[in-house]
């Protein structure tokens, strides 16, 4: 992650609860060979997945809660005790993340047969996708549904409505006029995919709002710990960890007619560089930095409109000023411009602002040719 998360985020109750739920379900199935009521909590939460329906709704019994939980019950059995006692202790042995990220343990399901898998990733994409939204659960998890809960994530004193992984973009569009309850919200990108994860899919601290370009464009099903050639690798853990401290912004060439700017690290320490790594290729950092950077002229001219060299100068010592916490809450693009500036103030910039006046001079000349011949 750019930026950690704020202390205050709230955990979104529903997922709380579910999460507490299904390891409920797993430890009652180890010494139980009937599927039956008694697998679930005794409260309303419990009786809300057996009920198996949302209000009001007809849907197929295949796609509903408690069927998911059946099929996985069932598949469990025709693996055996042993391996419900492992999947049980599994989940009960890594409910705390912030652990899990510091020592990733990378064979969690190996013991799995193709059956128990495919019933466990089925029951626990359920779980985020439908079961999440279903009355009753919400009732019960105070009347909070997910909606709110982003409009609580995202509010200006907690984490503000800029995506913690990137500082590039706004989570989601805020329209005035429009009542909290139907504002438009951001996608919760699993931190640990739920394809490979499933049993954190309703995790509360694996849950975080993401930009599209972060969750839908970059990182979609990427293992946070293992590279694509199955490498192991580290991950920010995003609730006590961050990037923006260990970055610098440099420029190549600056004489050159098109300047090279390149994001760097800035730390000598192994596994900080291994989770740099990580975030980079996770949500392609330094591509879509430099990609948004590769014209240093278009910047000065959209971001600065000098009015000439002395102002240009003033200009940059400006924008190359920290930014308040409140802006990089608020403001797309805040941090990374404002790492761009820096390191311009820093350097020797004359044979850019050279070439800048030399172009600045020829429109001007070609203007004049244009309207008085």
């Amino acid at each position: 992650m750019l930026f950690r998360l704020s202390p205050n985020t709230p955990r979104f109750e529903v997922f709380r609860l579910l999460n507490a739920e299904l390891l409920h379900f797993l430890e009652q199935a180890v010494n139980t060979k009937t599927f039956s009521r008694a697998l679930f909590t005794q409260g309303a939460l419990g009786q809300a997945c057996w009920d198996n329906a949302k209000e009001n709704d007809v849907r197929a019994t295949s796609d509903l809660t408690r069927d998911k939980f059946k099929k996985l019950f069932t598949a469990l059995n025709d693996a055996g005790k042993d391996t419900k006692q492992q999947l049980f202790v599994s989940m009960r042995d890594s409910q705390d993340l912030q652990l899990f990220f510091f020592n990733p343990p990378r064979n969690l399901f190996d013991f799995l047969n193709e059956t128990c898998r495919k019933a466990l990733k089925s029951l626990c994409t359920h779980l985020y996708c439908s079961t999440k939204d279903v009355p009753n659960i919400v009732r019960v998890s105070g009347g909070i549904n997910i909606t709110a809960h982003f409009n609580a994530y995202r509010e200006q004193a907690v984490n503000g409505s800029i995506c913690k992984a990137c500082g590039m973009k706004e989570l989601a569009a805020f329209r005035a006029g429009i009542p909290e309850s139907d504002q438009w919200r951001a996608d919760y990108d699993h931190q640990l995919c739920k394809s490979k994860y499933p049993i954190f899919a309703v995790h509360p601290d694996n849950l975080v709002p993401l930009c599209d370009v972060c969750n839908q464009d970059a990182k979609k099903a990427k293992d946070l710990f293992r590279h694509k050639n199955g490498t192991n690798r580290l991950a920010f853990y995003p609730y006590n960890e961050e990037a923006k401290g260990l970055i610098v912004i440099e420029i190549e060439n600056l004489r050159d007619p098109e300047p090279k700017i390149k994001v760097k690290w800035n730390t000598q320490d192994d596994a900080l560089l291994d989770k740099l790594n990580t975030w980079d290729e996770i949500y392609e950092i330094c591509s879509r930095v430099e990609g948004q950077f590769r014209s240093l002229e278009a910047i000065i001219e959209d971001e600065i409109r000098p009015k000439d060299s002395t102002h240009l100068a003033s200009r940059i010592s400006d924008e190359a000023r920290p930014n308040p916490i409140n802006t990089l809450k608020r403001k797309e693009w805040a941090f990374w411009f404002q790492k761009l500036f820096f390191t311009l103030d820093q350097v020797d910039i004359s044979p850019f602002v050279a070439k800048w006046n030399f172009v600045q001079q020829q429109a001007a000349d070609g203007g004049k040719y244009i309207l008085f011949g």
